[in-house]
């Protein structure tokens, strides 16, 4: 593994793996997809007791006296899937266990598989079909996905979404999987009505005790303020909206004394943490048919031969990167905007190219955010302006350019990190980083590098890991 697991995982882990439905709701870049894979290695543990070598061999193997392949079923965002693909594989690659991404509904399901990873769109597509693998092991990711829910105006019953439906319903995956384990950040977006869902599943008796039954009236009466609106004169009957929430140290205890999921605070476990992590995660292109036409030539090319342009510093390239960098503005801003809803800025976002950095500051001013940006473009004055809003929090984003941005910046306001995109030196997007991971930053820094699945963008990935462990190795030499 390239990380080894902190305390508050391995202990999280073994919560997880004692319970056949239960949430680890610890706050973003405290290690929870490591935790749930670990936990997965406790499931197996508990499976077979009388068989270490089992243990030893892990998930891809046939479980003696089951006589089954343990599957695990992980869903969550599309912009997750490759970052699990990548962790799982690692983790259990001693065992050799593989992972597949589904991205459509009709793509085959490989039965070597041990995990199928896949975005809750497309897992609601496919629910009697996943059902039918006998998975052992649900993971949602994000789950905040599942847990919103609004009452209808008329019956006052409760009108769940598909994806809650088809996963959290009366038959959905949840009824045929021994264990389910919900991971997010953010169990709550906004008000407390947001986890009515997860709370049916995991405790209808704690429910009915302390609302009277299960009902979602019911459930707002003891733990959220709302009125009745209409929002138009048309409307005959008025609409129940949550406006506020009541009772939520009650709820807090319910759920995470009474067992039923765990949470940590980054401020409780960033002193055990490294002190800076970096994610690689995948973000959809909207690209035009000049880019696709691009791409699909470059996709001709070996990898071998696409970091060789590179090097050459190949013209070509350098634009078909300026434009896959517009191309990931659209999504790229969806992300960082529930970054920003959920609680997290500011934001240090890193780009190269001033298009790029034009684009992710229109679309985020024009969504209500407070947005500034630091490049090569940027005066002197504004530019001091600029880095004391972000250290006192009166900006949610601050868009940099990375080569502008390497030394005499100071961001320890902020410990989370976004690339939208990155340069071809290591030492540039340390330098980058470094703006929030440096002294005088009292948190975990926490760095997400936005990338799209197209071979160029891993010929990038590869060139700088290379330069990297060089680099590395040139400063082990000097010191030694």
């Amino acid at each position: 593994m390239k990380h080894q697991l902190l305390p508050h995982q391995i202990e999280d882990a073994a919560f997880l793996a004692s319970k056949s439905f239960a949430g680890n709701f610890s706050g973003m870049g405290s290690g929870k997809t490591l935790t749930a894979l670990q936990a997965i290695r406790e499931v197996i543990r508990h499976m077979q007791p009388y068989k270490p070598q089992v243990v030893a061999k892990m998930v891809a193997e046939t479980l003696e006296g089951t006589g089954d392949i343990l599957r695990v079923i992980i869903i969550g965002p599309p912009i997750s899937l490759s970052m699990w693909s990548e962790e799982f594989d690692e983790f259990f690659e001693r065992s050799k266990a593989t992972s597949q991404i589904i991205r459509t509904s009709k793509q085959s399901l490989d039965p070597e598989a041990n995990a199928y990873i896949m975005s809750y769109q497309i897992a609601t597509k496919r629910r009697d079909e996943l059902k039918a693998l006998g998975a052992k092991v649900l993971i949602c990711d994000e789950a905040h996905a599942l847990f919103k829910i609004k009452q209808n105006n008329y019956t006052k019953k409760p009108v769940p979404s598909q994806r809650t439906k088809a996963i959290l319903g009366s038959g959905g995956l949840c009824d045929d999987i021994p264990y389910c384990w919900f991971l997010t950040g953010t169990p709550s977006t906004r008000y407390n009505c947001d986890i009515w869902p997860f709370l049916c599943r995991a405790d209808m008796d704690g429910l009915k005790k302390r609302v009277g039954n299960d009902t979602l009236a019911k459930y707002y009466l003891r733990y959220c303020i709302t009125q009745q609106k209409k929002f138009s004169s048309h409307q005959k009957v008025p609409a129940t909206v949550v406006v506020g929430n009541r009772n939520t140290t009650e709820l807090n205890e319910w759920l995470f004394d009474g067992g039923l999921a765990v949470r940590r605070e980054l401020a409780d476990v960033w002193a055990q943490m490294p002190p800076l992590t970096i994610n690689h995660l995948q973000v959809q292109l909207e690209a035009d048919a000049e880019l696709k036409a691009m791409l699909k030539d470059t996709e001709k090319d070996t990898m071998a031969q696409i970091q060789e342009k590179v090097a050459n510093k190949d013209p070509a390239l350098a634009t078909i990167r300026r434009k896959i960098g517009i191309a990931k503005v659209k999504h790229s801003v969806s992300e960082i905007i529930d970054r920003v809803e959920a609680g997290i800025s500011p934001i240090l976002v890193g780009a190269v190219h001033h298009d790029v950095i034009d684009a992710l500051y229109a679309a985020l001013k024009s969504k209500s955010i407070a947005v500034d940006v630091i490049d090569g473009r940027t005066p002197a004055k504004h530019r001091d302006t600029f880095i004391d809003d972000f250290n006192r929090g009166a900006s949610q984003v601050l868009i940099g350019q990375i080569q502008a941005m390497g030394v005499a910046i100071t961001l320890t306001g902020g410990s989370h990190v976004i690339c939208v995109e990155t340069t071809f030196s290591p030492a540039e997007q340390d330098q980058f980083y470094a703006r929030c991971h440096r002294i005088g930053q009292a948190n975990h820094v926490h760095v997400d590098v936005f990338e799209a699945d197209v071979k160029l963008e891993k010929a990038v990935r590869r060139i700088l890991a290379t330069k990297a462990r060089g680099h590395a190795t040139m400063m082990e030499q000097a010191n030694g």
